[in-house]
């Protein structure tokens, strides 16, 4: 007895010093890169021509086919993560022999600066072969990092889809302002890839998804919906909300708060909403959705953004959020894009506002009165009459600088008082026995 004691002692004794090890050489005290992700994402007007290629090769699926992603394209991208997520940081760059990566992470200490740093190398070559790859001061095998990353990919998936991916690219070449990723027909990879999408759940709630299912069909019954034009949003948030507060008395108040929202992005926002929860529609074969589309200030596209943005705030983090809906206008800045529109942004910042609120134990069930009670836009959603719109890139540079900007963030921080001071938001009271808690 005392000999397995000691060998489990022993174990556990070196599984610790391993541990110990691992924490010492991945936790940095410094971060790799320090990059300003204002001027990364002050190319984002670029990723239109990455998602026009991205367009091209679903279309043309029957071909070989070559995408060409630029360091622009690239960094913008990483810019935006970062918007999203402060504490990551990442920069690439490329050569005429590979694409080197690196990125930093910085773990929420507060009395130690401590940062997972990571990079690697994308080396130049028929099929993917990655290289130079370190976890902090542990180097790794980039044979064995490929194998690791398609593993969890056929796990999380239960299918190859892993090796499926890793086969559709024949060649990767790159010079100094790209990367050229050529790849065979991909045709029964999309097959593939739909029919694995199509066996896989957005979210595990499967409480959450039967609500979603629920309002959805609430949505469409209603009598309106399938034939005036021209409604305003509010009259779809009324009668929405008032079912939602009779299902309070059975249910969670935020629960049902979410599954509503969720419902009204997939039904007045865009279907596809659907793709991250799990299979929601009522009816089989059939996508629920109103014949006209309702109306935030007269515009069906104000309401898109308002919807939208209260479901990823909904299922993300706030940051990201934020971050989609700015990096979407930087994108609009582009020639042929319709600008840079502060509107727009409102919109987004209003629809995150509600579902902060909606979410929010304290407020939640208050906010279900005063939604079922809702009569106009004007207690819920911003004027935006004199917000700028429309703006290119030059004339965006031109009054505002960057995202960073003093100018900028005025005009956001003015957006966010006018939406703190929505009538909405004024009379919510907390939640008494939530209240007493905070005693």
């Amino acid at each position: 007895m005392s000999k397995v004691f000691k060998l489990f002692k022993l174990a556990l004794i070196s599984l610790l010093v391993v541990t110990l090890l691992l924490i010492v050489l991945i936790i940095e005290t410094k971060p790799l890169v320090v990059v300003d992700a204002t001027a990364q994402v002050d190319d984002a007007d670029t990723i239109n021509l990455l998602l026009s290629q991205a367009r091209q090769v679903t279309r043309k699926r029957y071909i070989p086919q070559t995408i060409i992603i630029s360091n622009p394209q690239m960094n913008s991208i990483v810019g935006f993560l970062q918007r999203a997520i402060p504490e990551f940081s990442g920069e690439i760059t490329t050569t005429e022999e590979k694409l080197s990566a690196k990125f930093s992470y910085k773990i929420p200490i507060n009395w130690f600066s401590a940062y997972v740093n990571l990079e690697g190398d994308l080396i130049s070559s028929a099929g993917i072969k990655v290289d130079n790859i370190k976890l902090g001061d542990l180097p790794i095998s980039g044979k064995w990092a490929l194998s690791v990353m398609t593993y969890i990919v056929n796990w999380r998936t239960e299918s190859d889809l892993g090796n499926l991916a890793l086969k559709q690219v024949s060649e990767v070449k790159t010079s100094n302002a790209d990367v050229q990723i050529k790849l065979i027909p991909i045709h029964e990879f999309l097959v593939s890839l739909n029919e694995i999408r199509n066996g896989l759940s957005g979210t595990d709630n499967e409480e959450l998804k039967q609500r979603v299912t629920y309002y959805l069909a609430f949505l469409d019954a209603l009598s309106f919906s399938q034939h005036r034009g021209g409604l305003p949003l509010s009259d779809f948030i009324n009668p929405l909300f008032k079912k939602v507060k009779s299902k309070t008395a059975n249910s969670s108040a935020v629960l049902e708060n979410e599954a509503a929202l969720l419902a009204l992005a997939i039904y007045v926002g865009h279907h596809r909403m659907a793709n991250f929860i799990g299979k929601v529609q009522p009816y089989q074969n059939k996508v629920v959705m109103p014949y006209y589309r309702p109306l935030l200030r007269g515009r069906s596209d104000l309401t898109q953004h308002f919807v939208i943005s209260a479901a990823i705030k909904i299922l993300s983090q706030q940051g990201i959020s934020n971050a989609v809906g700015e990096f979407k206008e930087l994108m609009d800045r582009a020639e042929g894009g319709s600008g840079f529109s502060f509107a727009d942004l409102a919109a987004d910042l209003a629809g995150i506002k509600l579902a902060v609120m909606a979410i929010d134990p304290l407020y939640a069930e208050a906010l279900q009165d005063a939604l079922a009670q809702v009569q106009s836009e004007n207690q819920f959603f911003p004027i935006i009459d004199n917000l700028p719109e429309g703006l290119s890139k030059d004339v965006f540079s031109r009054h505002y600088g960057n995202v960073e900007s003093e100018e900028y963030k005025e005009v956001v921080r003015s957006i966010n008082r006018q939406i703190e001071n929505l009538p909405l938001y004024q009379d919510l009271t907390i939640k008494e026995s939530d209240s007493n808690n905070l005693l």
